[in-house]
């Protein structure tokens, strides 16, 4: 199995996308711990799981340095080490910039940045001491170009790309390879909110893309287990669109 008893983190890895990609993992082999801030969707995501696969939940906030800590103190003495974390917690408010509340900016500024920041830091100290390791980050193609009504979520999502392109460059020679995975709109109980309560144009978003429909959790995970394993050995620091063509399309019709 591509990811044989290796040892994975997957922050957000509760619902959505997150669990999507904590299941990939485990089916292909690797011991796997979940990190969510709501430790009753942890625990009914531990449920989900079968089979005879080593999974693991702890609950906390990828923006508290002691949380990721502990999930981190906890990997090296239940597990032994920590071979690939996957930074799958974020958030997203769609709100009209003129009216967007600083705090509301600042919430996701510090989840989908800040978070992602203090996994990977933590993480790579261990990486480092054990011979190198890998990191995904879960993007956007909104980090790579606008959209209105999603100032912070763009403004983090393209944060991202910076963080992932100089993380890799600086730990490259520490063995730990960095990469991210840029999803277009994708069939996650988040979106689906969105879309139940108006606010998310699906008929436009198909429109767009060529392949003519949203992402399934399930693709983008395993855009990640590439990334991850030793078929991705040469890469890092880039970027990998999970997006039907979204990028690539530069018609309006």
């Amino acid at each position: 199995m591509r990811h044989d008893g290796k040892r994975v983190l997957v922050t957000g890895g509760a619902s959505g996308i997150g669990f999507a990609i904590a299941s990939r993992f485990a089916r292909e082999g690797a011991s796997v711990v979940v990190f969510d801030i709501n430790d009753t969707a942890v625990a009914e995501s531990l449920e989900r799981f079968s089979g005879p696969r080593q999974v693991h939940g702890k609950s906390g906030s990828v923006t508290e340095e002691n949380d990721i800590q502990d999930v981190v103190d906890f990997m090296m003495s239940d597990l032994g080490g920590i071979d690939c974390l996957v930074n799958s917690a974020g958030v997203v408010k769609v709100e009209p910039a003129l009216e967007h509340p600083v705090k509301d900016f600042r919430w996701i500024i510090d989840v989908n940045v800040t978070g992602t920041w203090i996994a990977s830091q933590a993480c790579a100290h261990v990486m480092s001491e054990n011979g190198g390791g890998s990191i995904v980050n879960v993007g956007s193609v909104y980090g790579l170009g606008g959209a209105p009504q999603r100032t912070a979520y763009c403004a983090s999502k393209a944060a991202i790309v910076g963080l992932t392109q100089s993380l890799a460059v600086e730990w490259g020679p520490l063995g730990i390879r960095v990469n991210a995975v840029a999803p277009t709109g994708t069939r996650t109980p988040m979106v689906q909110d969105l879309i139940d309560r108006g606010i998310y144009n699906l008929e436009g978003v198909q429109r767009k893309t060529p392949l003519g429909r949203l992402a399934e959790p399930e693709e983008v995970a395993a855009a990640c287990s590439f990334l991850a394993s030793d078929d991705a050995a040469m890469v890092t620091g880039h970027h990998l669109p999970v997006d039907g063509g979204w990028l690539a399309n530069n018609y309006v019709t």
